[in-house]
């Protein structure tokens, strides 16, 4: 499974909340990594000489309905992971503490009992010819 971080949609949306995903996806970026390679993968595959490439997105959706979503998924999966990064993205100029903070909290938010967060993993397969 490959991830798309930018793929995370929000309620209530929040512009923090998406500066410190594209903290993330910068961080990423400039350490050689690509958090979109779960859109490209089937032009990555079919270019490497995959036969009968298949891509199917896989969705997380979490609210209040899905506790368990909520809290591994929302809580201590994903907002943790963009939380990590907060130094990385204080100390490459990216974002202030402050703006930081505010987005991680609107992540937060999306865990109470009116939030929604949803979130997109790919699956990949083909045949090496």
């Amino acid at each position: 499974m490959f991830t798309d971080t930018q793929s995370g949609k929000l309620h209530p949306d929040n512009a923090a909340a998406h500066q410190v995903i594209a903290c993330q996806v910068e961080l990423q970026k400039r350490a050689g990594g690509n958090a979109a390679i779960g859109r490209q993968l089937y032009p990555l595959l079919k270019g490497a000489g995959f036969s009968g490439v298949e891509v199917s997105p896989r969705v997380v959706y979490a609210d209040a309905s899905r506790p368990q979503l909520v809290e591994g998924f929302i809580k201590n999966t994903f907002t943790a992971m963009i939380e990590g990064a907060r130094e990385a993205s204080i100390e490459a100029g990216l974002m202030g503490k402050g703006r930081f903070d505010e987005g991680i909290r609107a992540l937060y938010r999306t865990t109470e009992d009116d939030g929604v967060f949803c979130y997109t993993f790919f699956k990949a397969r083909g045949v090496n010819s």
